[in-house]
């Protein structure tokens, strides 16, 4: 009996393994690519990406007119790409600043095709050195695809296209080198916040072209470097595509962006005002050193120091999270605010007062100029 429950059992498994057979896999061998095959790899995809873009990237130059309003000495030069298909471009604010004020300057911009156009100025931002001007024609472009720039992190691809020396349509490859950078934008007291930093060639006349992956979409607007030489020395910087998709839909139609802020003074927290503000060690967070009378966060009860400035006593309210958002530095309460809100927005500060922790509601103001 015993042998016969013994068969029955190894027949039974013989069934269950036979008819689950064609469920089985072969296992899978990975492709080993040698340095040739790699290089190949790399180069079509940059040749793709180029000849998928390239006709969406524009130079962008300014000139000086005669009397009779026709363009006459070129004084000026950038890069842009179209934004929508109804002729919009976007570029730095810088490159077109010029023309802002002056009759007598004229924007012509002039396509991979060799095609040229008179473009206005529709709007502009010089918080996030961003502008759009447009074209004055009837037909349809293709705007740049968006990337989130969220998401992207230091070692990614980078790509950038535009107009350097006025060498038009120029391709230069490299990394994202860091995230969450702050840049003078040169013309306000107000950073840029979330720029990326990226090693691929940019130099005057890259201003206000694509930055892109390596899916051959725009992750930031190219603005500046920093070089002793006004050259290429590896470190560019872009203002994240996320900013500009809060900024552009308000200046493609001639209005100011209004900015939300919290009118505060504030600093990071380092090794020696962690000492003096009496937390621990490594504690994270933006310690506020005093706030604008009647500002938002003056309204909402946030505390500055105690002290007659300079001489300060490190005791103001530490900022910690936004909406749950957690505040490290000065830089992340920047980018949360320029990304995430808006004017007239409420918002939850976490702040640390003498040791405890509270939560205030902070009803968000615009900039003021």
């Amino acid at each position: 009996m015993n042998k016969l429950k013994t068969i029955a059992l190894l027949l039974s498994l013989y069934f269950i393994l036979a008819c689950d057979n064609q469920n089985w896999e072969e296992p899978i061998s990975k492709k080993e690519y040698n340095p040739t095959e790699i290089s190949t790899i790399f180069e079509n995809n940059y040749k793709d990406i180029f000849s998928e873009v390239v006709e969406s990237v524009v130079q962008i130059n300014l000139y000086n007119t005669d009397s009779r309003g026709i363009p006459a000495n070129k004084t000026g030069a950038g890069s842009g790409f179209f934004w929508d298909n109804s002729g919009n471009i976007i570029t730095n604010y810088h490159v077109i600043q010029p023309a802002i004020n002056s009759r007598n300057t004229s924007i012509i911009v002039r396509t991979y095709n060799n095609d040229e156009y008179q473009a206005i100025i529709q709007g502009y931002d010089s918080y996030s050195d961003l502008a759009i001007i447009k074209i004055q024609s009837k037909e349809s472009f293709t705007p740049l695809e968006l990337y989130d720039s969220d998401i992207i992190s230091p070692g990614e691809l980078t790509l950038a296209i535009g107009n350097p020396f006025d060498q038009e349509f120029t391709l230069t490859t490299g990394i994202v080198s860091a995230i969450g950078r702050t840049l003078d934008s040169t013309f306000t007291p107000y950073k840029i916040p979330s720029v990326i930093q990226t090693d691929a060639a940019i130099n005057p006349g890259n201003s206000g072209g694509p930055l892109l992956s390596s899916e051959g979409k725009v992750i930031g607007i190219n603005t500046q470097i920093k070089s002793n030489s006004r050259q290429n020395s590896g470190v560019g910087f872009a203002v994240p595509v996320n900013l500009a998709k809060q900024v552009v839909p308000s200046i493609v139609n001639g209005d100011k962006h209004m900015y939300s802020y919290l009118g505060i003074n504030a600093l990071n927290l380092d090794y020696g005002s962690r000492i003096r503000a009496n937390v621990q060690e490594n504690f994270k967070g933006v310690l506020i050193l005093d706030v604008l009378n009647e500002g938002p966060a003056h309204l909402a009860g946030i505390k500055g120091d105690s002290s007659i400035q300079p001489d300060l006593n490190f005791d103001g309210d530490i900022i910690t999270k936004i909406n749950d958002y957690k505040v490290d530095t000065f830089e992340d309460l920047m980018s949360y605010l320029a990304l995430n809100t808006t004017a007239g927005d409420i918002v939850k500060i976490e702040v640390v007062r003498d040791y405890n922790y509270m939560e205030l509601d902070v009803n968000l103001r615009a900039r003021p100029d």
